[in-house]
């Protein structure tokens, strides 16, 4: 945990050096590609106003916001516990936009994933991820019970004689609520998780584990949103993790997630369509790795392996609304580390870098 606090300072230290650049207002509108439709609507990093009316248009089907965020992995003790900065602005706006879609069905996403073997005696790693958001009323159309749910494959380019399967995998059902209280500043966005993570070799009580979150959101006079949570993990030694932190945006062109323990800074590029068809790129970090249930290939005896690693990263998120949406990402991979509940020696890899790739539908 103190290396995690280090790391995230640090972090947010040199965003802080870096928030003096960013883009200026994007060209005149042009033809969509990739689908889509000119339409205003929350794009990653440019909210609408808070507290908006609820207009409700139509009597049919759940309109939800496009903006949600792909599966959380909880139960792997990951910075994706953490809600993202446009998943914070939806939590504490009422309105819900008018580019989500009608009916249950929301949304498909697919991220692939790729940490190379640079040396012979490490590990390599990719992970293949894919899933689908569905939405339904809870008491109101814009409080509404999102369930997602995420097939995860995780690919092992071990070392020769290494006792760790070569995939590892997560299925899981995400059940989340947002809700905001009343007309004041605070807001609330809770999480449950029912995932299985393992090998797939042989059944294993501890590879079920149900994980979750809670996040209370406070929006002052000046537009700053304050959160504060906790994620819990279901594993031993670490078991809840702090979420803490600020989303400041005083420009519309910058800005700041300065949130434990995933912090990020982000500027708007020239945009083809503003508010229908956004270009952003960002800086930051995060924490990732993941719990599992295994059997060793060369013992025969079950485990649980936990692998964990910090990540520095750049990258390019583009935002369409109604077509196809995409982001890349490349960083600098530290801090990896395989633990073993059956109590044998901890490993320690090499660095190494990551390129990761997403689409969104």
């Amino acid at each position: 945990m103190t290396s995690l606090l280090k790391l995230s300072t640090t972090l947010i230290v040199i965003l802080l050096i870096a928030a003096s650049v960013h883009a200026g207002p994007g060209p005149e509108p042009q033809q969509l590609q990739w689908g889509g439709q000119a339409m205003p609507e929350k794009i990653p990093f440019q909210p609408g106003l808070l507290f908006e009316e609820l207009e409700v248009v139509g009597t049919n089907g759940v309109r939800l916001p496009s903006e949600i965020d792909s599966s959380l992995e909880l139960a792997t003790m990951t910075s994706d516990a953490v809600p993202t900065a446009e998943e914070i602005d939806l939590t504490t706006d009422p309105q819900l936009p008018p580019g989500a879609r009608e009916g249950i069905f929301q949304k498909l996403f697919f991220t692939g994933t790729w940490l190379p073997q640079l040396d012979g005696d490490s590990l390599g790693w990719g992970d293949l991820e894919t899933g689908a958001v569905f939405g339904f009323p809870l008491f109101r159309r814009d409080t509404p019970l999102l369930v997602t749910t995420s097939f995860n494959a995780h690919l092992l380019d071990r070392p020769d004689g290494a006792d760790i399967p070569h995939q590892v995998y997560d299925t899981a059902f995400e059940f989340r609520h947002l809700r905001k209280f009343g007309n004041g500043p605070w807001a609330m966005d809770v999480a449950v998780t029912l995932g299985y993570y393992s090998d797939f070799s042989s059944s294993d009580g501890d590879a079920f584990r149900v994980t979750g979150r809670g996040v209370g959101v406070y929006e002052d006079a000046n537009g700053t949103k304050w959160l504060l949570g906790v994620g819990y993990f279901n594993r031993a030694g670490a078991s809840v993790l702090p979420i803490a932190g600020a989303i400041v945006q005083h420009s519309p062109d910058v800005k700041w997630e300065l949130i434990f323990p995933r912090p990020r800074i982000a500027w708007r590029l020239p945009s083809a369509v503003p508010g229908c068809d956004e270009r952003w790129w960002y800086v930051g970090g995060e924490f990732s790795g993941g719990i599992w249930s295994i059997e060793r290939p060369i013992s025969l005896t079950r485990d649980n392996i936990t692998y964990s690693d910090y990540r520095l990263m750049v990258g390019y998120e583009r935002k369409i609304v109604g077509g196809l949406s995409r982001r890349y990402e490349a960083g600098y991979v530290m801090g990896r580390e395989f633990e073993f509940d059956s109590g044998a020696p901890n490993i320690k890899l090499d660095d190494t870098i990551f390129l990761r790739a997403g689409l969104i539908y």
